[in-house]
């Protein structure tokens, strides 16, 4: 268990906690970069309804459950999923969606890890860059009305719409740096507007969006973006930069760099908030982190 340190000012000043998981004696969220790659690391996490804390990784115990203050609840999906998990989240309605770039498909969960459906064909890529789903996807949305919009992601260039009941509504993207073009469809997330928003990693930008896939902007101003989470008046992102916190309207409110509790501490994949905006993070380092709210 790490030690607090106390980081930010104003109305921006939090209680950093590396190693807030408090895994089982002998499990870790991955392993220390010999093994097989992609790096094997805690790559993202959801907050539930009633508080608790899921965390995916790139490990023997690829989705573990905390209460709030950290204490392990549960395990599910050992031998499920590919060394290349990538994404988790909650949607409305509380069922847990997995993305999984190896296996190229998403799939549903009761909060128990209880399959209920998959979304793509297991271990049957579609073809690099042609524009069809999936190959590696990286993450899942949810707009207002239920539309599901899936990163795809790593072997192609694209974001798709499903409707709920998972057909296939339209999709849009291309390989490149102008707009409407990516590099890495790395993370996805959609506002309380229904716009979407795309960490377009390797181009160290978000790129905006209305619905319909029309180019809103380009927000740059960071070192590869790996997620965004939003808040009720601000966006926090993170990165291979840090963390940085803006207002809805994409002002820089705070930003701190990777070392700023020690070397390394904010080198960022994945990023989610709770109900009080508490701010969660999953590292490069196989480290989840909690940083606590203090005004």
């Amino acid at each position: 268990m790490g030690e607090d340190v106390i980081i930010g000012k104003g109305k921006h000043r939090y209680s950093f906690r590396r190693d807030w998981a408090k895994l089982p004696r002998g499990w870790s969220f991955g392993s220390d970069g010999t093994g097989p790659r992609p790096p094997q690391t805690a790559v993202q996490g959801a907050v539930a309804a009633n508080g608790d804390v899921f965390v995916l990784a790139r490990a023997e115990h690829p989705v573990t459950v905390f209460d709030a203050e950290g204490n392990f609840i549960t395990s599910w999906g050992e031998g499920r999923f590919s060394p290349f998990v990538h994404g988790i989240t909650i949607a409305p309605d509380g069922k847990i969606w997995i993305t999984d770039s190896g296996t190229h498909m998403l799939s549903e969960h009761l909060p128990d890890g209880t399959l209920l459906r998959t979304l793509g064909t297991a271990d049957f890529p579609a073809p690099t860059f042609w524009g069809n789903p999936f190959n590696m996807p990286t993450g899942l949305a949810f707009a207002a009305n239920g539309d599901m919009f899936v990163s795809d992601g790593y072997g192609n260039r694209r974001v798709h719409c499903f409707a709920p009941d998972l057909a296939r509504k339209y999709s849009w993207g291309e390989p490149g740096p102008g707009p409407g073009q990516f590099a890495i469809v790395h993370y996805i997330e959609i506002d309380t507007k229904d716009r979407v928003y795309i960490a377009d990693r390797e181009y160290d930008r978000i790129q905006l969006f209305n619905r319909d896939g029309s180019h809103i902007a380009d927000w740059t101003g960071f070192d590869q973006p790996s997620d965004l989470a939003f808040g009720k008046r601000s966006i926090v992102v993170g990165g291979r930069d840090g963390l940085s916190i803006w207002s809805l309207d994409r002002k820089l409110l705070i930003r701190w760099g990777r070392d700023v509790a020690g070397p390394e501490s904010l080198n960022i994949h994945g990023v989610w908030l709770d109900a009080e905006e508490n701010i969660f993070l999953a590292h490069f380092d196989r480290t989840v982190s909690k940083l606590t709210r203090l005004s």
